[in-house]
């Protein structure tokens, strides 16, 4: 693996040191390496004002560095201000954020926490809308409703999601082709509503947000271009599953409200709401793609754990 390599390693090693030498950070402690994935892999290093981050994404994540910069400078403190952006790889200097979100708080905190989190995360969204060449520039996928169900079509007609691994069956495919025109009817419907695209992080979830000073919302790696709504996808059922509730419980239903709060002068809250419902159900495709171009860009076998295709293909209103 690439970010193991003592060639690699020696090379992140030395511009860490560099751009903490040459933003008066140090002097650097031991270097670690904490995290390793496919697509990307973190080092971490000690310094007198706090950690600091090394953060090298593979082609799967390549656009982060950039999306991560462009947020920071959106006028929200929701997204982390990276300390350096390397010039031709895609890796960055982050400070230390604190503690996850679920580590730091549990229960009803947590639910507390997430109705900090969503609205400011909501107006970041709406701060961006009409912005789409600009989000793009940074290499952010673009998943608009008007090419979703068309980009499904390559991932269906791939043969490794079908069989163990895959987890459909040959069956189970060919159902979802025959639902592609459900998909983009239904996409039309959502863009019906008149909210533009924007950046939708697309892993939204208790692991992937801070508490330092405030909470912030970093791993912007499986974010993409499209309704801002299809984020509740992962959110919402993130949080019913740490909280062990249900989906429609009252309490994740506040932070659907809590979310929808700065959208409310674009519709009637109960068309805000009835949108969310469809907006959960196509952020599956989302998840479904997000996972299709890591298993594309990096290698590997087409194992969705979380069963995304699946859940398309039975939530999906006819």
């Amino acid at each position: 693996m690439r970010w193991t390599d003592p060639a690699f390693v020696a090379q992140a090693h030395a511009w860490l040191e560099q751009e903490a030498a040459r933003l008066g950070l140090g002097p650097l402690g031991a270097i670690t390496q904490p995290h390793v994935q496919p697509w990307s892999t973190v080092f971490r290093s000690g310094a007198p004002g706090g950690a600091i981050f090394l953060k090298a994404c593979g082609p799967s994540q390549s656009h982060e560095p950039a999306l991560t910069a462009r947020l920071s400078r959106g006028g929200s403190s929701i997204v982390p201000a990276p300390l350096a952006v390397h010039p031709s790889e895609p890796w960055m200097l982050l400070a230390d954020g604190g503690a996850k979100v679920r580590e730091a708080f549990a229960g009803p905190a947590l639910l507390e926490a997430w109705t900090r989190v969503l609205p400011r995360y909501a107006e970041l969204q709406r701060r961006f809308i009409g912005h789409d060449d600009e989000l793009l520039a940074t290499g952010l996928p673009d998943r608009r409703l008007e090419v979703l169900a068309l980009q499904l079509e390559p991932l269906l007609a791939d043969d490794r999601v079908v069989g163990p691994l895959g987890g459909l069956s040959e069956e189970g495919r060919a159902a979802l082709r025959r639902l592609l025109p459900t998909v983009a009817v239904r996409c039309a419907e959502l863009a019906a509503l008149g909210i533009g695209a924007t950046v939708q992080h697309d892993d939204l979830h208790d692991g992937n947000v801070l508490v330092g000073r405030d909470e912030v919302v970093f791993d912007w790696g499986d974010a993409c271009l499209t309704h801002p709504f299809l984020t509740l996808c992962v959110t919402l059922r993130s949080a019913a599953h740490r909280a062990r509730l249900a989906t429609d419980d009252p309490a994740i239903q506040r932070l659907r409200d809590a979310y929808l709060e700065p959208w409310s002068g674009l519709a009637p809250v109960s068309v805000l709401r009835e949108a969310t419902g469809l907006a959960r159900v196509l952020g599956a495709a989302t998840r479904a793609l997000s996972w299709f171009r890591v298993v594309t860009l990096i290698g590997g076998s087409l194992d969705d754990p979380d069963g995304w295709l699946r859940e398309l293909g039975e939530q999906l209103p006819r």
